[in-house]
């Protein structure tokens, strides 16, 4: 695995923290020498620094990360729906299942994507 260690630089804002990427080193040793310099000519209250590991040539961090949670956010959601007895379980002719909404819940559901596409959501 190559990585490149990024130096960043976090300064509070009335508006929040600005990241500022301020160097990008391939041994952590340099990025660690360079760290160390930032936090002697920058010392005060609103200003930090970091360094952030990245691996090089593959999937940003950010995205695995967001996928896992979105695909367990559904999965969980579905999940809840049917133990709450939204869905009914159907046997498929083949022998795999499928799942419907029951008929009690259909226009209650049909409402609330009707009003959330209706409104651009």
């Amino acid at each position: 695995m190559k990585f490149v260690y990024i130096l960043e630089m976090m300064i509070q804002t009335i508006d929040g923290v600005l990241n500022e990427p301020i160097g990008a080193f391939t041994e952590e040793e340099e990025a660690d020498k360079w760290l160390e310099e930032c936090k002697k000519c920058f010392s005060n209250k609103t200003t930090a620094f970091s360094i952030l590991p990245i691996e090089m040539d593959t999937k940003p961090p950010l995205l695995e990360i967001t996928s896992e949670i979105s695909e367990k956010n559904i999965g969980y959601q579905l999940t809840e729906l049917y133990n709450q007895g939204i869905f009914e379980q159907m046997v498929e002719l083949d022998g795999s299942f499928s799942y419907q909404i029951k008929n009690k819940y259909k226009s209650c559901m049909e409402k609330v994507i009707s009003n959330r596409f209706k409104k651009g959501k």
